[in-house]
């Protein structure tokens, strides 16, 4: 009986390290969320609804509502460029993300966007993320409360057809 005593011993050693390695956060190619977010461009602060979209490093889609659910601003991020649409008026912008390196710091890149937005693995953990960029002599602060997460429920990725919308610059989409 002394013996059984240590290989009983070793065995639950050895099944409580195989329990430790399938507790690692799942893995998952889409995610589907919904976040409360605010912006704070200097003194000016914006309050809204955001649903957030992601294909792992192929496409995220932020979709803001601030009035009763309607969609009045979008942004697609691919890995080597970003589109804001302002679907209320009805214009676009397109820019490399080498051009936000030129007027933003830090320099923004996909892989910051999707850090950003990527929350905890425990889907039921509200998670918060906030970021803060220099323009010029502007401040631009983005803070996001995430929540209501959907794991590997997208199918595939769908973009906006500008072809209805007019080209502007940025600086005619963004209050700066």
């Amino acid at each position: 009986m002394k013996r059984l005593i240590p290989i009983l011993v070793l065995c639950g050693l050895l099944s409580s390290c195989a329990t430790k390695r399938q507790a690692e956060p799942r893995r998952y190619q889409t995610l589907s969320q919904k976040a409360n977010v605010t912006l704070q461009f200097d003194q000016r602060e914006y309050s809204m609804n955001c649903s957030v979209q992601m294909w792992r490093n192929e496409l995220i889609v932020l979709s803001l509502q601030p009035v009763l659910g309607i969609e009045m601003f979008r942004l697609e991020a691919t890995p080597d460029s970003m589109v804001v649409i302002d679907k209320m008026n009805r214009r676009y912008t397109t820019m490399a993300y080498d051009w936000g390196g030129k007027q933003l710091q830090p320099t923004p890149s996909f892989k910051m966007i999707q850090n950003f937005i990527t929350p905890p693995a425990l889907p039921k953990i509200k998670a918060s993320s906030e970021k803060s960029f220099e323009v010029g002599n502007h401040r631009i602060s983005i803070g996001c409360t995430f929540w209501q997460r959907d794991y590997n429920t997208l199918t595939e990725p769908k973009r906006i057809d500008l072809k209805k919308y007019k080209r502007v610059s940025l600086r005619d989409i963004l209050p700066l």
